[in-house]
């Protein structure tokens, strides 16, 4: 392992529109919390492992969507309970190298094979980032929050 390896921390970043609101993170914070655990756990994996090992694991935990505008999928093992199976996804993209970031542009329960209506979400957002009109925020991985500082909707 190189040293570049060895330092591996990345950040994760939300989208946040132009009125404010943080839909990835309201998304987030809307599941149930054992569903929040399972999310938590791969994000936390991916956290500290080089941008080279994402496509290499296994169970193909990260998808480069080639030919979608430029984002790409963090994928979840399915997450079965008494309210059905859940196939959550995470559209982003990854910052300069230099930064070590990886941003968050839209999340869903994937209900299809081929979840175009999020993918345009994503491609949309991505663009609105890229011309300066919508930012982005630190991403939580935590509950706690200030009350109100997220806003529905988006």
């Amino acid at each position: 392992m190189n040293s570049d390896e060895q330092d591996c921390r990345w950040t994760f970043l939300g989208f946040e529109s132009p009125s404010g609101e943080k839909p990835v993170q309201s998304w987030f914070y809307s599941l149930p919390e054992e569903h929040r655990d399972e999310i938590k756990d791969v994000l936390a994996f991916l956290q500290v492992t080089p941008r080279a090992y994402w496509e290499e694991q296994p169970n193909r935990l990260f998808d480069p969507l080639i030919g979608e505008g430029g984002i790409s999928e963090i994928r979840f093992e399915p997450i079965k309970c008494i309210r059905g199976k859940f196939y959550y996804r995470i559209y982003g993209f990854f910052g300069a190298e230099e930064e070590k970031s990886y941003k968050f542009l839209h999340a869903t329960n994937k209900k299809v094979r081929n979840d175009r209506p999020g993918k345009k979400i994503g491609k949309r957002r991505l663009l609105e980032v890229q011309e300066n009109t919508a930012t982005l925020h630190k991403f939580s991985l935590d509950k706690e929050i200030p009350y109100g500082e997220i806003k529905e909707g988006a």
